[in-house]
């Protein structure tokens, strides 16, 4: 369960685990990925700001104007890189759902691949690695937000690869870090570059990095090659790449006709309209119902004849209620050992939790899904380590897998704009913050 070598993640089946774990995210992402045909939630101002990204429309950049028809609306108030993304997706099937919702789906499968390579990272450990990214593709949140045109599966996956490189930089020799810096800065510049909530967790990783570098400058004797390594490459990892990324990002910003000076305002209005936003929505919540799973947001519905499909932005129960007592434990064991898993599972879970707590404005329960994978790796770290106690505990583990699993398929409907009776949808309303 430590950092400790394991033969076993050098075996062809781990090596090739990461891969079957991708394929099979995708079977299960994009099945009716085009159901409902219509803008879900948030899909009208990222999905229509994207369309209009390939139609060469200067004001999708900026919105200053209002959008051309109602119901629609421009994402000025975020990076674009997202958006980009999705406009990909349109640009290969059309202006349609499955066009809006192709990236999302595509990066969606690769978080799950990512959690299966961290958790490896962390743990050594094929079984919990195999166990964190089952779980993960068990999640009801995780999957809607895999299977709409908004922004935050990207965000969450960008931040997976950095949280992978930040591992690799703690553990590898310091006068070897060039290449962890190097992907960690690219990845944090990547998710910057797509919602500025990465701000949280990238500030932390650079604490981390800064410390380090730190207490090499006050080791000094026998440690000059590695400060020389972070003296150079933590400045370029921090500052110039996500910099560069984060400009790079702005290229059809420009190339529509918005100047230096259009690029130098945008800051201040998204963090005004960020600030200032007073709106008030009836499936808002605060931060701390995030891991009870107390409030779903309610994505979308179509009535049929006898039948009512939706879409609710809902994590999977028992996953999130274990969460909260499985990151607190994993995060006691490894700091006893001192071992620098725990930097990762702390800035992961906690650091990218807590800070909303700090954040005034509305807040949804799907801003907590950067956390999510976190969750996942803590509960899989105790499954297994259940399973492996044998008698009655590997009882308790696989009950607990089975429930997880059997929850995730009980409210898939409602996941995934399934068309259900109203019988049938009130047995899956449990609590009534949930209506």
């Amino acid at each position: 369960m430590g950092s400790s070598h394991n033969p076993g993640t050098d075996g062809l089946a781990t090596r090739l685990l990461p891969a079957l774990m991708l394929v099979a995210a995708c079977v299960l992402y994009f099945q009716r990925l085009g159901v409902p045909q219509s803008y879900v939630f948030d899909e009208a101002y990222h999905a229509y700001t994207a369309a209009q990204y390939l139609a060469g429309n200067p004001e999708a950049f900026i919105g200053y104007k209002s959008p051309p028809r109602p119901g629609v609306g421009y994402t000025w108030n975020h990076p674009p890189v997202g958006l980009l993304l999705i406009s990909s997706g349109i640009g290969l099937f059309g202006d349609q759902a499955f066009g809006w919702r192709f990236a999302s789906a595509v990066f969606g499968a690769a978080g799950i691949a990512l959690t299966y390579l961290l958790a490896l990272s962390l743990t050594r450990s094929p079984p919990i690695a195999l166990c964190a990214g089952s779980l993960l593709l068990l999640d009801g949140l995780y999957f809607v937000q895999a299977r709409v045109g908004m922004l935050d599966i990207f965000v969450t996956t960008f931040l997976l690869a950095a949280f992978l490189g930040l591992h690799r930089y703690l553990t590898v020799p310091p006068d070897r870090v060039r290449g962890p810096l190097l992907l960690t800065g690219a990845a944090l510049g990547l998710a910057l570059a797509t919602k500025w909530n990465a701000l949280y967790p990238t500030a932390l990783i650079g604490a981390v990095i800064v410390a380090r570098t730190l207490r090499l400058w006050r080791a000094q004797q026998g440690s000059e090659p590695a400060l020389r390594q972070h003296l150079l490459w933590a400045p370029v990892a921090l500052v110039l790449v996500p910099a560069a990324i984060y400009l790079a990002a702005y290229i059809p910003f420009f190339a529509v006709g918005h100047d230096f000076r259009e690029f130098l305002e945008l800051p201040r209005r998204i963090l005004g309209y960020h600030q200032h936003l007073g709106a008030r929505h009836q499936y808002q919540s605060p931060w701390w119902q995030w891991p009870l799973d107390l409030r779903p947001v309610w994505y979308h519905v179509t009535y049929g004849p006898g039948t009512i499909a939706n879409i609710y932005a809902l994590g999977t129960p028992l996953l999130y209620w274990a969460f909260l007592p499985a990151v607190t434990w994993l995060s006691w064991i490894w700091w006893r050992r001192r071992d620098p898993a725990v930097v990762v599972l702390l800035i992961g879970f906690f650091g990218q939790w807590l800070p909303w707590a700090l954040v005034s404005r509305i807040t949804f329960i799907y801003y907590f899904l950067p956390a999510v994978p976190f969750g996942a790796l803590a509960v899989a770290v105790a499954v297994v380590r259940l399973w492996e106690s044998g008698a009655w505990r590997r009882t308790v583990a696989a009950t607990y897998l089975a429930l997880v699993a059997f929850t995730f398929v009980f409210l898939h409907p409602i996941h995934a704009a399934v068309p259900l009776t109203r019988g049938q949808l009130e047995s899956k309303v449990w609590f009534e913050s949930w209506r």
